[in-house]
């Protein structure tokens, strides 16, 4: 979840040289991939560092194991002929920055040129700064000084959490596709600004007018009291019913709130009107602090908002009518 901070982009969508996926070490899963992202070593994931390309490459790898190709055609030679990449290349702040997105196709051939994007951004904030306090959450004082200057901000929830959901989501929606197309996107330079899904969207490797719906996974890994928060501000009754059906049969009740309107990736899509929810589970103390690690993440909650998240995908993707009331024309 990002700070309400600017960002001056520059696009560069496609320059650079794609960074090189990387052998994972251990098996794939939630908690492994909370427990990597998350780690020390990849420093924060903060945008436009080594350790943001380390955990660029890992999810790459992750899609690369399924055999799911990149979504985007940015790698052309001089003839005009592209092949398809993962990652999606911009400039933000004097910073190279990579979305990576994939495609699972659609299992029915008259419905899969239309898609279901579900997203979750993979970037956080390094190390802490004096200059830089940590954020008040509720009534909590703010302190002038930061306890946390020097140390390293893993992110778990935020939003190596969202991530992982996503990665999971990719291997359930893999093994058994739906009707429509689903576009899988993990976005970077959210917390400079919504920038990466802000590139995606006005640069989108599919027509805007086939996307049906967008979901958003932002810090989903602290469950508690079997309450999900959702945000349909970008979206239509339609959606929070579905969501609402799938969110009972993972035996999690809803609450409605737009604490996260305007601050979360699903923002973006909003923009132009394309109907977006976002599922969150809440602010905590450790909310962008040096103690946001992967001992304090609810894996099994994570699995939880996982199958809610593919709930609504399938009502969506696999139904003869879309969810959208009308997109803006292009």
């Amino acid at each position: 979840m990002r700070l309400r901070l600017g960002g001056l982009l520059i696009m560069t969508v496609g320059a650079g040289c794609q960074p090189t996926v990387a052998p994972t070490p251990q098996p794939p899963g939630v908690a492994a991939d909370v427990a990597h992202l998350a780690s020390l070593e990849l420093g924060g994931r903060p945008t436009g560092t080594p350790e943001s390309d380390s955990a660029a490459a890992y999810i790459a790898r992750q899609y690369e194991r399924l055999g799911l190709t990149g979504a985007f055609r940015t790698e052309c030679n001089a003839p005009g002929e592209c092949r398809a990449s993962y990652f999606q290349f911009f400039r933000v702040n004097g910073l190279i920055a990579q979305n990576i997105a994939v495609v699972i196709p659609g299992a029915d051939s008259s419905r899969r040129d239309q898609y279901v994007v579900v997203g979750a951004h993979y970037d956080h904030l390094g190390r802490a700064t004096m200059e830089m306090p940590p954020p008040r959450i509720g009534r909590a004082p703010l302190n002038p000084r930061n306890p946390d200057a020097g140390r390293i901000r893993p992110g778990a929830d935020d939003n190596a959490s969202g991530t992982a959901a996503l990665l999971e989501l990719a291997r359930r929606l893999t093994a058994h596709p739906t009707r429509l197309s689903i576009l899988l996107v993990n976005f970077d330079a959210e917390e400079l600004g919504l920038v990466g899904s802000g590139v995606f969207v006005e640069h989108l490797p599919v027509p805007r007018q086939s996307i049906v719906l967008m979901i958003n996974l932002d810090m989903v890994g602290r469950l508690r009291d079997g309450t999900l928060i959702v945000d349909t501000s970008a979206a239509n009754g339609v959606v929070g019913a579905l969501v609402d059906t799938a969110a009972a049969a993972a035996g999690l009740h809803t609450i409605y709130s737009s604490e996260t309107a305007g601050r979360s990736d699903h923002a973006s899509f909003g923009r132009f009107l394309i109907p977006a929810v976002s599922l969150f589970t809440g602010f905590h103390p450790d909310y962008h602090r040096a103690s946001d690690v992967a001992e304090r993440i609810n894996v099994r909650g994570i699995e939880l908002v996982v199958d809610v998240t593919e709930a609504i995908v399938r009502a969506v993707a696999n139904t003869s009518a879309g969810v959208a009331d009308g997109h803006r024309d292009e």
